[in-house]
């Protein structure tokens, strides 16, 4: 039987696009300029621009071919997506890690808002993530084919009435990306297949780095 498209792709378009504005908005401070020969200014500006650019025009890519592609293809342009946002989201963080420890970010209350937003974006892009490589096998799953999840959720596990048919939407892919971060392990849901092991580990690294490292020198700045 073929795929056919949910609209659950339109609400990872709609996440997607949060990260790319809170990309644009700190665009300015999180950036690697500042660590570079000037030799090499323009050309990380325009690396980081490009990054950028290409992240949103992808993330319109996603939301206005919904309709005109196939399922799968329209998943295989989300990964593309997702990538390039993935990069785009590293480097974030690891310029955010770079002016927290050289000292260029003496107000805390500002480091503490470029903390928030890193971290609502990082959970915004896992979400958008774990639904594009699990959210199709679970429909297959209620297709009755036979295939293996990528996430085991509470529901998958477990017969509890009314929840026979049950499947997963965007929410429950955030809240599951939520408190791995918050946590800094995973939670409501089980990570079963390699890929998705993988992406928790790294959103975990990345939630580390955010709530720890950056949280704990905005509360010194504050004390």
């Amino acid at each position: 039987m073929t795929a056919k498209r949910h609209p659950v792709r339109l609400t990872c378009a709609l996440a997607l696009a949060g990260v790319s504005a809170i990309d644009f908005y700190t665009a300015k401070s999180l950036t690697f300029v500042t660590y570079v020969q000037p030799a090499l200014v323009t050309l990380v500006q325009r690396f980081e621009m490009t990054l950028s650019t290409l992240c949103a025009i992808g993330v319109a890519s996603v939301a206005a071919l919904w309709t005109f592609l196939g399922a799968e293809q329209h998943r295989r342009l989300m990964l593309g997506v997702l990538t390039l946002q993935t990069l785009g989201l590293v480097l974030d963080v690891l310029a955010l890690l770079a002016a927290t420890l050289s000292g260029q970010h003496a107000n805390p209350f500002y480091l503490l808002l470029e903390a928030a937003l890193v971290h609502t974006s990082t959970g915004l892009l896992f979400a958008s993530w774990y639904v594009t490589i699990d959210h199709h096998r679970q429909l297959a799953r209620l297709r009755g084919d036979t295939i293996r999840h990528r996430f085991s959720f509470p529901q998958n596990a477990t017969k509890f009435s009314g929840y026979e048919d049950w499947l997963p939407g965007f929410l429950d892919y955030w809240s599951f990306a939520f408190t791995a971060s918050s946590s800094l392990g995973p939670a409501e849901a089980m990570p079963l297949a390699v890929p998705a092991k993988l992406l928790v580990c790294l959103q975990v690294s990345l939630s580390l780095i955010i709530l720890i490292v950056l949280a704990a020198r905005a509360i010194g700045l504050i004390a």
